[in-house]
Protein backbone atom coordinates (compact mmCIF):
# COMPACT_ATOMS: atom_id res chain seq x y z
CA UNK A 1 0.00 0.00 0.00
CA UNK A 2 1.48 3.38 -1.02
CA UNK A 3 0.83 7.18 -0.72
CA UNK A 4 0.89 7.77 -4.75
CA UNK A 5 -0.11 11.92 -4.20
CA UNK A 6 -0.51 14.53 -1.89
CA UNK A 7 -2.16 17.56 -3.23
CA UNK A 8 -2.45 21.14 -1.45
CA UNK A 9 -4.28 24.11 -1.76
CA UNK A 10 -3.94 27.46 -0.19
CA UNK A 11 -2.34 26.75 2.70
CA UNK A 12 0.55 29.26 3.68
CA UNK A 13 3.20 29.65 0.84
CA UNK A 14 1.26 26.96 -1.41
CA UNK A 15 -1.49 28.37 -3.95
CA UNK A 16 -2.01 24.64 -5.66
CA UNK A 17 0.83 22.08 -5.45
CA UNK A 18 0.89 18.34 -6.61
CA UNK A 19 3.74 16.12 -5.04
CA UNK A 20 4.07 13.11 -7.09
CA UNK A 21 5.02 10.25 -4.59
CA UNK A 22 5.03 6.60 -4.38
CA UNK A 23 5.88 6.32 -0.30
CA UNK A 24 6.10 2.98 0.90
CA UNK A 25 4.73 1.82 4.70
CA UNK A 26 7.42 1.54 7.65
CA UNK A 27 10.38 3.09 5.82
CA UNK A 28 11.42 6.29 6.52
CA UNK A 29 10.90 9.00 3.52
CA UNK A 30 12.76 11.95 3.47
CA UNK A 31 11.21 14.59 1.59
CA UNK A 32 13.81 17.02 0.54
CA UNK A 33 13.12 20.58 -0.27
CA UNK A 34 15.56 23.89 0.02
CA UNK A 35 14.34 26.56 2.61
CA UNK A 36 11.47 28.78 1.18
CA UNK A 37 9.83 26.14 -1.00
CA UNK A 38 7.02 25.69 1.32
CA UNK A 39 7.84 22.28 3.52
CA UNK A 40 6.37 24.15 6.48
CA UNK A 41 2.83 24.58 4.42
CA UNK A 42 2.94 20.85 4.04
CA UNK A 43 3.39 20.24 7.56
CA UNK A 44 0.92 22.79 8.45
CA UNK A 45 -1.72 21.52 6.14
CA UNK A 46 -1.56 17.96 8.08
CA UNK A 47 -1.44 19.83 11.57
CA UNK A 48 -4.69 21.87 10.69
CA UNK A 49 -6.62 18.28 9.92
CA UNK A 50 -9.59 17.85 12.14
CA UNK A 51 -11.39 14.46 12.21
CA UNK A 52 -14.62 15.70 10.35
CA UNK A 53 -12.66 18.77 8.11
CA UNK A 54 -9.52 20.70 7.59
CA UNK A 55 -9.34 24.24 10.02
CA UNK A 56 -6.42 26.39 8.77
CA UNK A 57 -5.91 28.85 11.32
CA UNK A 58 -6.43 32.87 9.38
CA UNK A 59 -2.65 33.55 9.49
CA UNK A 60 -1.81 30.46 7.69
CA UNK A 61 -4.35 30.41 4.36
CA UNK A 62 -2.71 31.65 1.39
CA UNK A 63 -1.45 35.41 1.29
CA UNK A 64 -3.50 35.73 4.67
CA UNK A 65 -6.43 35.53 2.84
CA UNK A 66 -9.68 34.55 4.44
CA UNK A 67 -11.63 34.13 1.66
CA UNK A 68 -9.23 31.46 0.13
CA UNK A 69 -10.18 27.84 1.55
CA UNK A 70 -7.70 25.02 2.42
CA UNK A 71 -7.79 21.65 1.08
CA UNK A 72 -6.07 18.51 1.18
CA UNK A 73 -5.62 15.99 -0.96
CA UNK A 74 -4.27 12.04 -0.79
CA UNK A 75 -3.97 9.37 -3.37
CA UNK A 76 -2.98 6.10 -2.30
CA UNK A 77 -2.77 2.71 -3.97
CA UNK A 78 -4.08 0.02 -2.16
CA UNK A 79 -2.75 -3.93 -1.57
CA UNK A 80 -5.06 -4.95 -4.72
CA UNK A 81 -3.70 -2.22 -6.92
CA UNK A 82 -6.94 0.08 -6.40
CA UNK A 83 -6.53 4.02 -6.16
CA UNK A 84 -8.39 5.68 -3.44
CA UNK A 85 -8.72 9.88 -3.59
CA UNK A 86 -9.26 11.07 -0.51
CA UNK A 87 -9.92 14.74 0.53
CA UNK A 88 -10.22 17.81 3.25
CA UNK A 89 -11.78 20.59 3.21
CA UNK A 90 -13.58 23.27 5.46
CA UNK A 91 -16.77 21.11 5.60
CA UNK A 92 -15.24 17.28 5.20
CA UNK A 93 -12.68 14.94 5.58
CA UNK A 94 -12.28 11.88 4.41
CA UNK A 95 -8.88 10.95 4.32
CA UNK A 96 -10.13 10.59 8.70
CA UNK A 97 -11.83 7.34 7.51
CA UNK A 98 -8.66 5.92 6.27
CA UNK A 99 -5.67 7.42 8.27
CA UNK A 100 -4.56 8.79 11.20
CA UNK A 101 -1.83 11.68 11.89
CA UNK A 102 0.51 13.57 13.38
CA UNK A 103 2.98 16.41 13.13
CA UNK A 104 6.25 16.59 15.11
CA UNK A 105 7.80 20.31 14.75
CA UNK A 106 10.12 22.23 16.51
CA UNK A 107 9.32 23.58 19.80
CA UNK A 108 11.46 26.09 20.60
CA UNK A 109 9.78 29.41 20.41
CA UNK A 110 11.17 33.42 20.73
CA UNK A 111 9.37 35.32 22.99
CA UNK A 112 9.43 39.35 23.71
CA UNK A 113 9.80 40.15 27.48
CA UNK A 114 8.64 43.38 28.52
CA UNK A 115 10.27 44.74 31.66
CA UNK A 116 9.66 48.30 33.31
CA UNK A 117 12.30 50.58 34.17
CA UNK A 118 12.21 54.11 36.13
CA UNK A 119 8.81 54.65 34.09
CA UNK A 120 9.96 53.15 30.73
CA UNK A 121 9.31 49.80 29.59
CA UNK A 122 11.71 47.36 27.39
CA UNK A 123 11.59 44.68 25.73
CA UNK A 124 13.87 41.89 25.13
CA UNK A 125 14.19 38.28 23.19
CA UNK A 126 14.08 35.12 25.37
CA UNK A 127 14.09 31.68 23.84
CA UNK A 128 11.62 29.51 25.68
CA UNK A 129 10.91 25.60 24.62
CA UNK A 130 7.26 24.89 24.12
CA UNK A 131 5.98 22.49 27.05
CA UNK A 132 4.57 19.27 24.94
CA UNK A 133 1.49 17.94 26.36
CA UNK A 134 1.56 14.19 26.81
CA UNK A 135 -1.51 13.49 27.99
CA UNK A 136 -4.39 16.06 27.29
CA UNK A 137 -6.70 15.05 30.02
CA UNK A 138 -5.74 12.81 33.20
CA UNK A 139 -8.73 10.22 34.23
CA UNK A 140 -10.17 11.19 37.64
CA UNK A 141 -7.95 9.27 40.85
CA UNK A 142 -10.33 5.71 41.24
CA UNK A 143 -8.57 3.35 42.99
CA UNK A 144 -9.76 -1.30 43.39
CA UNK A 145 -11.19 -1.65 46.12
CA UNK A 146 -10.67 -5.25 46.52
CA UNK A 147 -10.93 -7.24 49.74
CA UNK A 148 -9.99 -10.65 50.29
CA UNK A 149 -12.22 -11.56 53.06
CA UNK A 150 -15.22 -10.64 51.12
CA UNK A 151 -14.05 -12.68 48.10
CA UNK A 152 -13.87 -15.65 50.07
CA UNK A 153 -16.84 -15.43 51.94
CA UNK A 154 -18.17 -15.24 48.61
CA UNK A 155 -16.84 -18.10 47.27
CA UNK A 156 -18.60 -20.25 50.17
CA UNK A 157 -17.18 -23.02 52.36
CA UNK A 158 -14.10 -23.56 51.03
CA UNK A 159 -12.71 -19.77 50.36
CA UNK A 160 -9.64 -20.93 52.20
CA UNK A 161 -8.38 -21.93 48.52
CA UNK A 162 -8.59 -18.79 47.08
CA UNK A 163 -5.07 -16.72 47.11
CA UNK A 164 -4.71 -13.16 48.03
CA UNK A 165 -4.72 -11.40 44.47
CA UNK A 166 -4.37 -7.54 46.05
CA UNK A 167 -0.85 -7.53 44.83
CA UNK A 168 -2.20 -7.99 41.25
CA UNK A 169 -4.81 -4.81 41.61
CA UNK A 170 -0.76 -2.78 41.40
CA UNK A 171 0.57 -4.60 38.61
CA UNK A 172 -0.26 -2.03 36.05
CA UNK A 173 0.79 -3.99 33.00
CA UNK A 174 -1.23 -6.73 33.84
CA UNK A 175 -4.29 -4.90 35.50
CA UNK A 176 -4.69 -2.51 32.40
CA UNK A 177 -4.72 -5.66 29.82
CA UNK A 178 -7.86 -6.92 31.28
CA UNK A 179 -9.75 -3.57 29.63
CA UNK A 180 -9.27 -5.93 26.62
CA UNK A 181 -11.70 -8.65 28.53
CA UNK A 182 -14.86 -6.14 29.58
CA UNK A 183 -16.94 -8.74 26.90
CA UNK A 184 -15.46 -12.19 28.57
CA UNK A 185 -16.42 -10.46 31.93
CA UNK A 186 -19.96 -9.01 30.73
CA UNK A 187 -20.68 -12.62 29.43
CA UNK A 188 -19.68 -14.85 32.50
CA UNK A 189 -23.10 -14.06 34.42
CA UNK A 190 -24.95 -15.35 31.17
CA UNK A 191 -27.22 -17.81 32.25
CA UNK A 192 -26.00 -20.47 30.61
CA UNK A 193 -22.64 -19.65 32.23
CA UNK A 194 -23.68 -19.29 35.79
CA UNK A 195 -25.86 -22.12 35.95
CA UNK A 196 -22.19 -24.35 34.75
CA UNK A 197 -20.45 -22.07 36.82
CA UNK A 198 -22.47 -22.18 40.44
CA UNK A 199 -22.31 -25.90 39.78
CA UNK A 200 -18.47 -26.28 39.98
CA UNK A 201 -17.97 -23.86 42.90
CA UNK A 202 -21.17 -26.01 44.64
CA UNK A 203 -18.87 -29.51 43.93
CA UNK A 204 -15.84 -27.43 44.59
CA UNK A 205 -17.65 -26.40 48.61
CA UNK A 206 -18.51 -29.81 49.42
CA UNK A 207 -14.79 -31.21 49.22
CA UNK A 208 -13.00 -31.41 52.59
CA UNK A 209 -9.33 -31.49 53.58
CA UNK A 210 -6.56 -28.95 53.47
CA UNK A 211 -6.29 -26.40 50.79
CA UNK A 212 -3.56 -27.93 49.18
CA UNK A 213 -5.64 -30.91 48.32
CA UNK A 214 -8.76 -29.34 47.18
CA UNK A 215 -6.78 -27.56 44.86
CA UNK A 216 -5.05 -31.39 42.90
CA UNK A 217 -9.01 -32.33 43.40
CA UNK A 218 -9.77 -29.77 41.11
CA UNK A 219 -7.00 -29.87 38.69
CA UNK A 220 -7.59 -33.46 38.18
CA UNK A 221 -11.93 -33.09 38.39
CA UNK A 222 -13.05 -29.59 37.46
CA UNK A 223 -10.95 -27.86 34.61
CA UNK A 224 -12.67 -29.53 31.59
CA UNK A 225 -15.60 -28.34 33.30
CA UNK A 226 -14.11 -24.86 34.11
CA UNK A 227 -12.71 -24.42 30.37
CA UNK A 228 -15.96 -25.09 29.13
CA UNK A 229 -17.26 -21.64 30.27
CA UNK A 230 -15.42 -19.95 27.28
CA UNK A 231 -15.36 -16.30 28.68
CA UNK A 232 -13.71 -17.72 31.63
CA UNK A 233 -11.52 -19.49 30.26
CA UNK A 234 -9.90 -16.78 27.81
CA UNK A 235 -9.44 -14.80 30.93
CA UNK A 236 -8.14 -17.57 33.26
CA UNK A 237 -5.66 -18.18 29.75
CA UNK A 238 -4.37 -14.32 29.76
CA UNK A 239 -3.84 -14.79 33.82
CA UNK A 240 -1.81 -17.84 32.31
CA UNK A 241 0.26 -15.98 30.31
CA UNK A 242 0.72 -12.63 31.91
CA UNK A 243 3.43 -14.08 34.53
CA UNK A 244 2.01 -12.93 37.46
CA UNK A 245 2.93 -16.07 39.59
CA UNK A 246 -0.03 -18.37 38.75
CA UNK A 247 1.70 -21.78 37.39
CA UNK A 248 -1.26 -23.88 37.60
CA UNK A 249 -4.64 -24.19 36.02
CA UNK A 250 -6.94 -24.52 39.26
CA UNK A 251 -5.32 -21.27 40.29
CA UNK A 252 -5.74 -19.75 37.09
CA UNK A 253 -9.81 -20.31 37.01
CA UNK A 254 -9.75 -19.27 40.75
CA UNK A 255 -8.27 -15.88 39.93
CA UNK A 256 -10.40 -14.89 36.72
CA UNK A 257 -13.11 -16.01 39.23
CA UNK A 258 -12.06 -12.91 42.36
CA UNK A 259 -11.51 -10.77 39.00
CA UNK A 260 -14.79 -11.26 37.91
CA UNK A 261 -16.34 -11.10 41.25
CA UNK A 262 -14.93 -7.78 41.61
CA UNK A 263 -15.72 -6.57 38.59
CA UNK A 264 -19.42 -7.36 38.72
CA UNK A 265 -19.61 -5.79 42.17
CA UNK A 266 -19.28 -2.08 40.67
CA UNK A 267 -18.72 -2.49 36.69
CA UNK A 268 -18.88 1.64 36.69
CA UNK A 269 -15.50 1.88 39.68
CA UNK A 270 -14.10 -1.19 37.99
CA UNK A 271 -13.62 0.68 34.66
CA UNK A 272 -12.85 3.61 36.23
CA UNK A 273 -9.79 2.33 38.31
CA UNK A 274 -8.49 0.31 35.34
CA UNK A 275 -8.85 3.70 33.19
CA UNK A 276 -6.55 5.65 35.74
CA UNK A 277 -3.83 2.85 35.94
CA UNK A 278 -4.05 2.59 32.26
CA UNK A 279 -2.86 6.86 33.04
CA UNK A 280 -0.41 5.67 35.89
CA UNK A 281 1.31 2.94 33.20
CA UNK A 282 1.32 5.52 30.60
CA UNK A 283 3.07 8.21 32.78
CA UNK A 284 5.70 5.61 34.12
CA UNK A 285 7.02 4.55 30.74
CA UNK A 286 7.62 8.44 29.97
CA UNK A 287 9.55 8.71 32.68
CA UNK A 288 11.27 6.40 32.43
CA UNK A 289 12.25 6.80 29.21
CA UNK A 290 12.54 10.43 29.60
CA UNK A 291 15.13 9.56 32.83
CA UNK A 292 17.60 8.03 30.33
CA UNK A 293 18.27 10.74 28.53
CA UNK A 294 17.98 13.41 31.58
CA UNK A 295 22.00 13.77 32.75
CA UNK A 296 20.89 17.54 33.35
CA UNK A 297 21.01 18.88 37.14
CA UNK A 298 17.75 20.09 36.28
CA UNK A 299 15.20 17.23 36.66
CA UNK A 300 13.16 17.24 33.19
CA UNK A 301 9.91 14.39 33.87
CA UNK A 302 6.70 14.56 32.74
CA UNK A 303 4.16 16.64 35.70
CA UNK A 304 0.77 16.73 36.61
CA UNK A 305 -0.05 20.23 35.62
CA UNK A 306 -3.88 21.16 35.89
CA UNK A 307 -5.90 17.94 34.38
CA UNK A 308 -2.96 17.80 31.92
CA UNK A 309 0.60 15.37 32.02
CA UNK A 310 3.07 18.02 30.51
CA UNK A 311 7.07 17.89 29.98
CA UNK A 312 8.34 21.39 30.89
CA UNK A 313 12.06 22.41 29.99
CA UNK A 314 13.92 25.19 31.59
CA UNK A 315 15.17 28.29 29.64
CA UNK A 316 17.12 27.58 26.54
CA UNK A 317 20.57 28.91 27.86
CA UNK A 318 20.11 26.47 31.31
CA UNK A 319 19.61 23.24 29.34
CA UNK A 320 22.25 21.96 26.31
CA UNK A 321 21.00 22.05 22.88
CA UNK A 322 21.95 18.54 22.10
CA UNK A 323 19.54 16.91 25.67
CA UNK A 324 17.08 19.63 24.55
CA UNK A 325 16.41 18.52 21.41
CA UNK A 326 16.44 14.80 22.12
CA UNK A 327 14.21 14.99 24.88
CA UNK A 328 11.78 17.37 23.14
CA UNK A 329 11.64 14.44 19.98
CA UNK A 330 10.92 11.59 22.15
CA UNK A 331 8.29 13.51 24.46
CA UNK A 332 6.51 14.03 21.10
CA UNK A 333 6.98 10.65 19.26
CA UNK A 334 5.64 9.27 22.48
CA UNK A 335 2.77 11.40 22.16
CA UNK A 336 2.47 10.78 18.61
CA UNK A 337 2.14 7.10 19.37
CA UNK A 338 -1.03 7.90 21.76
CA UNK A 339 -2.64 9.60 18.83
CA UNK A 340 -1.95 7.60 15.67
CA UNK A 341 -4.74 5.23 15.96
CA UNK A 342 -6.10 2.61 13.37
CA UNK A 343 -4.02 0.59 10.61
CA UNK A 344 -2.87 3.26 8.66
CA UNK A 345 -0.94 6.59 9.82
CA UNK A 346 0.95 9.33 8.84
CA UNK A 347 3.77 10.93 10.66
CA UNK A 348 5.27 14.44 9.83
CA UNK A 349 8.33 15.39 11.19
CA UNK A 350 8.84 18.95 10.71
CA UNK A 351 12.81 19.62 9.62
CA UNK A 352 13.55 18.79 13.60
CA UNK A 353 16.12 16.69 12.27
CA UNK A 354 18.42 19.56 10.40
CA UNK A 355 19.82 20.77 13.42
CA UNK A 356 20.95 18.33 15.32
CA UNK A 357 24.18 17.60 15.41
CA UNK A 358 25.59 14.49 14.46
CA UNK A 359 25.20 12.02 17.71
CA UNK A 360 21.70 13.12 19.15
CA UNK A 361 21.06 12.66 15.16
CA UNK A 362 21.92 8.71 15.48
CA UNK A 363 20.17 8.89 18.94
CA UNK A 364 16.38 10.49 17.09
CA UNK A 365 16.88 7.98 13.86
CA UNK A 366 17.18 4.75 16.54
CA UNK A 367 13.78 5.88 17.87
CA UNK A 368 12.33 6.75 15.10
CA UNK A 369 13.40 2.72 13.79
CA UNK A 370 12.13 1.37 16.96
CA UNK A 371 8.92 3.81 16.52
CA UNK A 372 8.44 1.52 12.95
CA UNK A 373 9.31 -1.78 14.77
CA UNK A 374 6.06 -1.02 16.58
CA UNK A 375 3.81 -1.00 14.06
CA UNK A 376 5.07 -3.52 11.75
CA UNK A 377 5.24 -5.89 14.94
CA UNK A 378 1.44 -4.67 15.07
CA UNK A 379 0.31 -5.39 11.57
CA UNK A 380 -0.05 -1.38 11.39
CA UNK A 381 1.19 0.50 8.73
CA UNK A 382 3.40 3.64 9.63
CA UNK A 383 4.38 6.46 6.43
CA UNK A 384 7.38 9.04 8.33
CA UNK A 385 7.63 11.77 6.25
CA UNK A 386 10.63 13.48 7.23
CA UNK A 387 10.86 17.52 5.78
CA UNK A 388 14.75 18.32 5.49
CA UNK A 389 16.37 21.09 3.33
CA UNK A 390 19.61 19.14 3.72
CA UNK A 391 20.19 16.90 0.68
CA UNK A 392 21.18 13.60 2.35
CA UNK A 393 23.73 12.97 -1.07
CA UNK A 394 25.49 15.99 0.10
CA UNK A 395 24.95 15.68 4.11
CA UNK A 396 25.17 12.16 5.26
CA UNK A 397 23.11 12.85 8.28
CA UNK A 398 20.54 10.35 7.68
CA UNK A 399 21.67 6.17 7.99
CA UNK A 400 18.30 4.63 7.97
CA UNK A 401 19.05 1.46 6.36
CA UNK A 402 15.37 1.32 4.32
CA UNK A 403 15.51 5.04 3.94
CA UNK A 404 13.74 6.61 0.60
CA UNK A 405 14.44 9.64 -0.95
CA UNK A 406 11.94 12.32 -2.60
CA UNK A 407 12.77 15.47 -4.42
CA UNK A 408 9.69 18.01 -3.64
CA UNK A 409 11.03 20.77 -5.53
CA UNK A 410 11.35 18.57 -9.13
CA UNK A 411 11.54 21.41 -11.75
CA UNK A 412 10.76 21.31 -15.72
CA UNK A 413 14.27 22.01 -16.56
CA UNK A 414 15.43 19.57 -18.76
CA UNK A 415 19.30 18.29 -19.34
CA UNK A 416 20.15 17.94 -23.34
CA UNK A 417 20.56 14.43 -24.57
CA UNK A 418 24.00 15.44 -25.58
CA UNK A 419 25.15 15.80 -22.09
CA UNK A 420 23.15 13.26 -20.75
CA UNK A 421 24.89 10.67 -22.93
CA UNK A 422 28.24 12.52 -22.79
CA UNK A 423 27.94 11.52 -19.35
CA UNK A 424 26.38 8.30 -19.36
CA UNK A 425 29.67 7.14 -21.50
CA UNK A 426 32.50 9.29 -19.77
CA UNK A 427 34.11 5.96 -18.52
CA UNK A 428 33.95 4.07 -21.77
CA UNK A 429 37.26 2.76 -22.03
CA UNK A 430 37.73 4.27 -25.39
CA UNK A 431 37.24 8.08 -24.43
CA UNK A 432 37.61 7.98 -20.65
CA UNK A 433 40.97 10.26 -20.33
CA UNK A 434 39.90 12.07 -22.81
CA UNK A 435 36.55 13.40 -21.68
CA UNK A 436 37.94 13.74 -18.16
CA UNK A 437 40.81 16.12 -19.13
CA UNK A 438 39.79 18.21 -22.32
CA UNK A 439 36.02 18.39 -21.86
CA UNK A 440 35.14 18.56 -17.87
CA UNK A 441 37.77 19.93 -16.83
CA UNK A 442 40.08 22.92 -17.96
CA UNK A 443 43.19 21.79 -20.65
CA UNK A 444 45.26 24.45 -22.87
CA UNK A 445 44.92 21.40 -25.50
CA UNK A 446 42.14 19.91 -27.61
CA UNK A 447 41.50 15.92 -28.56
CA UNK A 448 40.08 14.80 -31.63
CA UNK A 449 38.07 11.72 -31.11
CA UNK A 450 35.48 12.32 -33.63
CA UNK A 451 35.26 8.57 -34.51
CA UNK A 452 34.99 7.17 -30.93
CA UNK A 453 31.94 9.87 -30.47
CA UNK A 454 30.56 9.08 -33.56
CA UNK A 455 31.05 4.99 -32.52
CA UNK A 456 29.33 5.92 -29.14
CA UNK A 457 25.97 7.75 -30.63
CA UNK A 458 27.74 10.71 -28.97
CA UNK A 459 27.59 14.51 -30.74
CA UNK A 460 30.43 13.96 -32.86
CA UNK A 461 31.89 17.40 -32.88
CA UNK A 462 32.19 18.07 -29.36
CA UNK A 463 34.93 15.05 -29.85
CA UNK A 464 36.93 17.95 -31.74
CA UNK A 465 38.15 21.10 -30.93
CA UNK A 466 36.19 24.10 -29.07
CA UNK A 467 32.62 22.72 -30.31
CA UNK A 468 32.27 21.56 -26.52
CA UNK A 469 33.09 24.39 -24.95
CA UNK A 470 31.26 26.67 -27.55
CA UNK A 471 28.35 24.58 -26.66
CA UNK A 472 28.72 25.15 -22.81
CA UNK A 473 29.71 28.18 -22.64
CA UNK A 474 26.47 29.33 -24.84
CA UNK A 475 24.38 27.20 -22.34
CA UNK A 476 25.75 29.69 -19.51
CA UNK A 477 24.34 32.83 -21.47
CA UNK A 478 21.08 31.38 -21.71
CA UNK A 479 21.17 30.75 -17.67
CA UNK A 480 22.66 34.42 -17.48
CA UNK A 481 19.79 36.02 -19.27
CA UNK A 482 17.29 34.26 -17.30
CA UNK A 483 16.35 31.65 -20.39
CA UNK A 484 14.80 28.68 -18.53
CA UNK A 485 15.77 26.58 -21.56
CA UNK A 486 19.16 26.16 -20.14
CA UNK A 487 21.25 22.88 -19.98
CA UNK A 488 21.86 22.51 -16.20
CA UNK A 489 24.55 19.67 -16.51
CA UNK A 490 26.53 22.18 -19.12
CA UNK A 491 26.07 24.93 -16.53
CA UNK A 492 28.13 22.88 -13.98
CA UNK A 493 30.75 22.25 -16.62
CA UNK A 494 31.43 25.70 -17.61
CA UNK A 495 31.37 26.81 -13.52
CA UNK A 496 33.94 24.21 -13.36
CA UNK A 497 36.19 24.98 -16.56
CA UNK A 498 36.32 28.51 -15.84
CA UNK A 499 37.49 28.23 -12.05
CA UNK A 500 39.88 25.60 -12.82
CA UNK A 501 41.32 28.26 -15.69
CA UNK A 502 41.36 31.34 -13.29
CA UNK A 503 43.44 29.48 -11.50
CA UNK A 504 45.94 27.62 -13.72
CA UNK A 505 46.02 31.19 -15.44
CA UNK A 506 47.79 32.67 -12.56
CA UNK A 507 50.90 30.35 -12.34
CA UNK A 508 53.81 31.06 -14.56
CA UNK A 509 56.57 28.15 -14.14
CA UNK A 510 55.69 25.71 -16.99
CA UNK A 511 56.46 22.94 -14.58
CA UNK A 512 53.76 24.08 -12.60
CA UNK A 513 51.48 24.29 -14.96
CA UNK A 514 52.08 20.94 -16.54
CA UNK A 515 51.41 19.48 -12.96
CA UNK A 516 48.13 21.35 -12.10
CA UNK A 517 47.15 20.06 -16.01
CA UNK A 518 48.04 16.74 -16.27
CA UNK A 519 49.22 15.59 -12.94
CA UNK A 520 46.80 16.80 -10.73
CA UNK A 521 42.88 15.09 -11.08
CA UNK A 522 39.72 16.45 -9.54
CA UNK A 523 39.21 20.13 -8.92
CA UNK A 524 39.36 20.38 -5.53
CA UNK A 525 42.77 19.31 -5.38
CA UNK A 526 43.92 21.59 -8.52
CA UNK A 527 42.57 24.67 -6.33
CA UNK A 528 44.73 23.37 -3.25
CA UNK A 529 47.67 22.99 -4.98
CA UNK A 530 47.45 26.20 -7.15
CA UNK A 531 46.87 28.20 -3.46
CA UNK A 532 50.03 26.35 -1.95
CA UNK A 533 52.30 27.39 -5.09
CA UNK A 534 50.74 31.30 -4.73
CA UNK A 535 47.97 31.58 -6.72
CA UNK A 536 44.76 33.42 -5.06
CA UNK A 537 42.20 31.05 -4.83
CA UNK A 538 38.45 32.79 -3.29
CA UNK A 539 36.15 30.69 -0.83
CA UNK A 540 33.36 30.76 -3.09
CA UNK A 541 35.64 28.12 -5.60
CA UNK A 542 35.08 25.74 -2.79
CA UNK A 543 31.85 26.60 -2.16
CA UNK A 544 30.02 25.81 -5.39
CA UNK A 545 31.48 22.52 -5.67
CA UNK A 546 28.19 21.24 -4.56
CA UNK A 547 27.45 22.50 -8.29
CA UNK A 548 30.34 21.53 -10.52
CA UNK A 549 30.78 18.09 -8.76
CA UNK A 550 27.20 17.22 -8.30
CA UNK A 551 26.46 17.52 -11.75
CA UNK A 552 29.66 15.80 -13.62
CA UNK A 553 28.25 12.49 -11.95
CA UNK A 554 24.92 10.76 -12.93
CA UNK A 555 24.45 7.99 -10.54
CA UNK A 556 20.75 8.93 -9.72
CA UNK A 557 20.06 10.75 -13.01
CA UNK A 558 16.47 12.32 -12.54
CA UNK A 559 16.98 13.05 -9.45
CA UNK A 560 20.89 14.94 -10.45
CA UNK A 561 19.41 16.82 -12.76
CA UNK A 562 16.34 18.17 -10.61
CA UNK A 563 18.66 18.65 -7.48
CA UNK A 564 20.84 20.52 -9.91
CA UNK A 565 18.14 22.48 -11.13
CA UNK A 566 16.56 23.88 -7.88
CA UNK A 567 20.33 24.78 -6.92
CA UNK A 568 20.77 27.05 -10.14
CA UNK A 569 17.69 29.07 -9.61
CA UNK A 570 19.06 29.85 -5.80
CA UNK A 571 19.87 33.63 -5.95
CA UNK A 572 23.13 33.40 -4.32
CA UNK A 573 24.20 30.97 -6.12
CA UNK A 574 23.10 32.99 -9.20
CA UNK A 575 25.33 35.70 -7.68
CA UNK A 576 28.32 33.49 -7.33
CA UNK A 577 28.14 32.02 -11.00
CA UNK A 578 27.99 35.42 -12.26
CA UNK A 579 30.79 36.16 -10.63
CA UNK A 580 32.84 33.32 -11.90
CA UNK A 581 31.50 33.95 -15.51
CA UNK A 582 33.26 37.61 -15.19
CA UNK A 583 36.12 36.88 -13.63
CA UNK A 584 39.44 38.63 -15.40
CA UNK A 585 41.36 36.91 -17.78
CA UNK A 586 39.15 34.24 -17.69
Amino acid sequence: MALKKIQIENVKGITNRTFELDILPNKPSLLVAPNGFGKSSFACAFASLQNNKISVHDNHLHQNNQELEARLFIEYQDQAGMVHSLKADFTSNTISEHFSWFVINNQIKAKGIGRKFGGRTTVSADITIEPVTLIDTIPEQNNFSYSYTNQKSNFGQNGKILTNISNYFNNLKFITALSNYYDDLDKIPLVRNKKSLDAIISDINEQSGTSENIITWINENKIQQFSVIEPLNNLAQYIMQSNVGVLEPAQSFLTALQIHYEYQRDKSQFKKAIKYSKYKLEKLKYQELLSAFNTSWRNIAPREKGSQLIVEFPKAHQISNGQRDVITFISLLLKAQKKLKGPNAILIIDEVFDYLDDVNLVAVQYYITKFIKIFKDEGRRLYPLILTHLNPFYFKHYVFKDQKVYFLDIRNIQASQGMIKLLRNRNHSSIKNDVSKFMLHFHTERMNKRADFRELGLRERWGEGDHFYNFINDETSKYKTGNLEFDPLAICCAVRVKIEKFAYQQLVNPEHQNTFLNETKETLNKLEYAENIGAIIPEYFYLLSIIYNDGMHLENEKNTISRISAALENQTIRYLIDKVMNLPNS
